[in-house]
C-alpha cells in the first residue's frame, strides 16, 4: 500500500518517541538500579515527553505548511478522490 506522506505521520513520530524514552529508561533504570516506569515518571523523562511532544507537533505543522506550498505551486499534484488511503 503506497504511503501518503514523505516523512513520518505524527502519530508514527509519536510512537517512535515512546520507543526512544522507552529504550532511554530501560538504560537509566539498568544504571540507577530502578525500573524502566520509576525512571518514565521522573521529572526528567517527564519533561523530555513534553518537549519532545511539543517538537513533533511543531513539526507536523511545518510538514502541513510545506504540503501546501508545493501543492499551490504545482510541484505537487493532490492525490484524486479514488487513490486515497
Amino acid at each position: 500500500m503506497a504511503r501518503e506522506t514523505i516523512g513520518m505521520t505524527q502519530d508514527e513520530m509519536l510512537e517512535f518517541l515512546d520507543a526512544l524514552l522507552q529504550q532511554e529508561a530501560a538504560e537509566a533504570a539498568a544504571a540507577n538500579g530502578t525500573s524502566v516506569e520509576e525512571e518514565l515518571a521522573s521529572p526528567g523523562f517527564a519533561a523530555m515527553r513534553a518537549a519532545s511532544s511539543y517538537a513533533i507537533h511543531l513539526i507536523d505543522a511545518n510538514n502541513a505548511y510545506i504540503a501546501r506550498y508545493l501543492l499551490d505551486r504545482g510541484v505537487l499534484a493532490p492525490a484524486s478522490e479514488g487513490e486515497a488511503g
